[in-house]
């Protein structure tokens, strides 16, 4: 694969966390019932929820969940392309885990009757915590042996998404079209199928936190700034929020001395920023808060000849005069 950053494919993932129903089996789920029952029809994460219910009616609702899940597995049918990339994970291989908010039981129940064959891993709602709860998906990771940095979560619900993007991991929404969701996936795919052919025969694509600036400037322009190395300007009270806007600019590669430290003032110009981080090294604050947003980017030790503008709003226009 001829793919380097900023580009991105679920291809290049060392490891796959993988919901379950709904992406390697179909199991017909309609919690709606319950929620008519229990809470009104309210549209609501029912587990959660179950916390506002007395003793004896959580004990119930745990039991209509349990009952409902069993009769769907019992009925559960495979996604189309669910084998295929089970076959794809284990010839390139690539190890990998269930993580489900579906009970166990139902989940081996319906992997019985998929013809699936479950990994080492299968972490449920009864082993606990829970999708979007990025505990869920390093445990996962942790037991698959692979840094969460390089692990792609592929689900059908919002919860995968929120989770992969809290746990540092890519996110690939599949058999699903939401565009309210979509923009929390790296890539989305409305069929599994299609996801396994691109799998085969993967190109270049740009990753959720490129998505709008290749949409203003296009793909060029990310792939050309990317390559520029700058220095922030280390005591500009405002060069977190510089080196933020670079990054959205799509640079990749930032410098900043061994010594510096983050000051008061520069700690009031970034409201993202809490009180512990004063007079913390500023490249690993550097880092590590520019790589939330940008997972892709480097900040080093280092001096590059390429300085950033002190002023927040003058950063685009040095930038494009680098491009020239």
């Amino acid at each position: 694969m001829n793919i380097s950053s900023p580009f991105w494919h679920p291809a290049l993932s060392k490891g796959f966390i993988l919901d379950w129903d709904g992406v390697l089996a179909d199991t017909q789920l309609d919690f709606s019932p319950i929620r008519a029952r229990y809470f009104n029809g309210e549209r609501l994460p029912l587990v959660e929820a179950a916390g506002r219910l007395k003793a004896s009616e959580r004990e119930a609702l745990e039991r209509d969940l349990y009952d409902l899940e069993m009769e769907g597995a019992r009925k559960a049918t495979p996604v189309r392309g669910s084998h295929e990339l089970l076959e794809w994970l284990v010839s390139s291989g690539i190890p990998w885990a269930v993580v489900s908010r579906n009970c166990r039981d139902s989940i081996f129940e319906a992997a019985d009757r998929c013809g699936i064959e479950l990994p080492g891993t299968v972490l449920s709602r009864d082993e606990g915590p829970l999708k979007p709860d990025p505990r869920a998906l390093w445990a996962a990771a942790g037991s698959i042996k692979v840094d969460p940095g390089n692990c792609v979560m592929i689900g059908d619900f919002i919860y995968d998404l929120y989770g992969a993007i809290r746990a540092g991991m890519r996110a690939v929404l599949v058999e699903r079209t939401e565009p309210g969701w979509e923009r929390w996936a790296d890539i989305s795919f409305g069929r599994l199928e299609d996801m396994v052919s691109s799998l085969r025969d993967p190109e270049p694509l740009v990753t959720r936190e490129y998505r709008e600036l290749v949409g203003e400037k296009g793909r060029t322009w990310l792939d050309k700034a990317w390559g520029i190395e700058v220095s922030v300007p280390e005591e500009s009270p405002e060069v977190f929020l510089v080196a933020m806007e670079a990054a959205r600019l799509g640079i990749g590669r930032f410098g900043i001395s061994g010594h510096s430290r983050i000051s008061l003032e520069q700690w009031e110009e970034a409201p993202f920023l809490p009180i512990s981080a004063v007079d913390s090294p500023m490249a690993e604050c550097m880092s590590r808060t520019l790589r939330e947003r940008y997972p892709q980017v480097s900040v080093s030790w280092s001096d590059y000849p390429r300085s950033l503008p002190e002023d927040p709003s003058l950063v685009e226009r040095a930038i494009r005069s680098w491009l020239k």
